[in-house]
């Protein structure tokens, strides 16, 4: 009697199970069913894309993009200190035609002697015009940090600055311009 009770168990059992998998199966089938027939919501719109303004360079008084930028220097009123008792840099003086530009943006393309045998260096500013080659030479000033040329060499230009302390002295910083040689020149 047991052998012959288990296989009708089994059976029902089967049948209750194949019941409810009809039921999950019917389920399902509706609610994709109920998820179709719902509105689709449009889609959130896209913000909105910010608008690009190129600024304008100007070679003469912009930093050149190619290079480092260097700190500021930070002006401030001397605190106690008269002009007289620290370095400071001669304001009266005429200013040269290349204290305008950044050393960044000076470059130096050669070397030339006059007929008393002077050493002068070419400089490129990279503006058009009658300031793109000035020639300078020991004593001349270039770059917007006061600097005096102290050596004209074949391959270089040595200056010295004055860098502002901040406190209204200046420190003198000795800085090189070396020869520039590019075959965009030579065009």
């Amino acid at each position: 009697m047991k052998s012959k009770l288990i296989p009708a168990v089994m059976l029902s059992v089967s049948a209750l199970l194949l019941t409810g998998c009809d039921a999950v199966d019917n389920s399902l089938q509706e609610y994709v069913r109920n998820s179709l027939n719902q509105p689709t919501q449009p889609p959130e719109p896209l913000p909105e894309p910010v608008k690009f303004e190129a600024m304008p360079f100007e070679p003469q008084t912009d930093r050149s993009p190619f290079s480092l930028p260097k700190p500021e220097n930070i002006v401030v009123k001397p605190t106690g200190k008269k002009s007289s008792d620290c370095l400071q840099p001669d304001l009266s003086r005429p200013k040269d035609l290349l204290e305008q530009f950044s050393l960044d943006n000076l470059s130096m393309r050669g070397t030339f002697k006059d007929a008393s045998g002077k050493l002068w260096a070419l400089i490129n500013t990279g503006s058009s015009g009658s300031l793109e080659h000035q020639k300078v030479t020991v004593g001349n000033y270039m770059g917007l940090n006061h600097g005096k040329i102290t050596a004209v060499t074949p391959n270089a230009i040595e200056l010295e600055e004055y860098i502002g302390k901040g406190d209204g002295c200046y420190e003198l910083k000795p800085t090189q311009l070396e020869l520039t040689v590019s075959s965009s020149y030579d065009k």
